[in-house]
Order: C-alpha cells, then structure tokens, then sequence
C-alpha cells in the first residue's frame, strides 16, 4: 500500500483507508443509503483503492480521489455524486 499521502498543499500524512472509507461511508449516508449499504460500499470502495495503489510510495490526494469516484460509480451513482458534491462544498465555503 501507499506508505504516504502527498495533500494538496504538498504536505504529507501517513496513508489511511479508514479516512477514505469514513468519507465514503458519509458520502453514501447523504444519498440517504441505510447504515449496513453505506458501511458496506465504504470498506469494498476503499480496500479497492488501497489495492491500486499497492505499489506505490506516495500517492496524491486527487489521484486517490480519481479512484474512489470511478469505484463509487460502479457501486452506486447518487453517493458518488455526494461524494465529488462534498469537494465542491469545501471549496466554496
């Protein structure tokens, strides 16, 4: 797995799936998903983005972003859409 995480103003953390899956997990609960789906979608979509990035050292937030969304596509659209909607919130706040 990635061993770090290079953020957006170039810092770098130590990488975590539980912050990807509790972002996912909370993207799914506003497509108003029931608890166990949301849970369950979270941990399926953020062990697949480990596995992509197994290999690799570092790994940018947006790439990690990237991933999530594609994979969330596949599970389901709505959380998806809350999950890129979140970014744009941050944004504009």
């Amino acid at each position: 797995m990635a061993k770090l995480v290079i953020k957006k103003n170039m810092s770098k953390e130590k990488f975590d799936r539980k912050k990807i899956a509790r972002g996912i997990e909370e993207a799914s609960k506003r497509a108003k998903l029931k608890g166990f789906k949301a849970k369950y979608i979270a941990t399926k979509v953020s062990k697949r983005v480990e596995k992509e990035f197994s290999k690799c050292a570092e790994i940018r937030t947006s790439e990690i972003r990237t991933c999530v969304l594609k994979e969330l596509e596949k599970e389901d659209k709505k959380a998806a859409e809350e999950f890129r909607s979140h970014r744009k919130d941050i944004l504009f706040k």
